[in-house]
């Protein structure tokens, strides 16, 4: 009982502290588990050899010496050039001098081209208000011309609306349509004109029963040259209709 569940436990957890501190094993790929029998095995470590031991402790000692004195060599070497060294000093101060006048020009021509870039960009806004006003501008009159017209309109209809048969005047122009007479002998060309006895006449004077048309050329070139007209502008023609 105490094996089975030891091996599930170790099953679960995969044996991390045991197989992650493995070493490689080049006949077997990384991912294969340990063997069954070899999972709890304690290799045994091997014993080095006394008098090697005691030969290579100086010689490693030596090098660990050797390598620190000349490391520090090194560095006090350098620390008192640096120190000492009047031109490395002026070299160094010369280097930091023109780094910081590089510096100094660096933020000066930020500073100018940061400047050039808000004049700009005030002058694009300011146009760009300007547009704006004078789309405002062109807009209101735009609406004041739409107004007008539709003013215009109202007018004419409101003109046209008194003429119209409305509950109130039906009798009267009833009574105004059956007394009014209109002759209707008379005929029209395919340009609109109007012929009454072969006569040219006007639309009123062919309606009109009791008018009869007289030999006049005036009248005929008056009557000619406006139906010409209105050829010309069909608004007057709807007008007069």
């Amino acid at each position: 009982m105490l094996k089975s569940v030891t091996n599930s436990v170790f099953n679960s957890f995969k044996s991390l502290t045991i197989e992650q501190s493995r070493s490689i094993r080049l006949r077997k790929p990384p991912w294969v588990p340990r063997a069954k029998n070899k999972r709890f095995r304690v290799p045994t470590l091997k014993q080095q050899d006394k008098d090697e031991y005691d030969y290579m402790i100086p010689i490693w000692n030596k090098y660990k010496a050797e390598m620190r004195s000349i490391y520090l060599l090194f560095k006090t070497v350098a620390k008192f050039s640096d120190k000492e060294s009047v031109k490395a000093q002026e070299e160094k101060k010369k280097l930091l001098e023109k780094e910081n006048s590089l510096l100094q020009e660096n933020d000066r021509l930020n500073a100018e081209i940061l400047k050039i870039q808000l004049e700009e960009e005030n002058v694009k806004l300011e146009s760009r208000k300007k547009q704006a006003e004078l789309d405002l501008k062109r807009q209101k009159k735009v609406e004041e011309l739409y107004v007008l017209k539709a003013d215009k309109i109202v007018s004419k209809l409101i003109e046209k609306s008194k003429s119209f048969v409305d509950p109130n005047n039906l009798e009267y122009e009833i009574e105004k349509a059956l007394n009014e007479r209109y002759d209707h002998n008379f005929s029209i060309d395919s340009s609109g004109r109007f012929f009454k006895a072969k006569k040219l006449v006007t639309k009123a004077q062919a309606f009109d029963p009791k008018f009869f048309p007289i030999e006049s050329n005036d009248l005929n070139q008056s009557i000619l040259a406006e139906s010409s007209s209105k050829e010309k502008n069909p608004e007057l023609k709807d007008t007069n209709l």
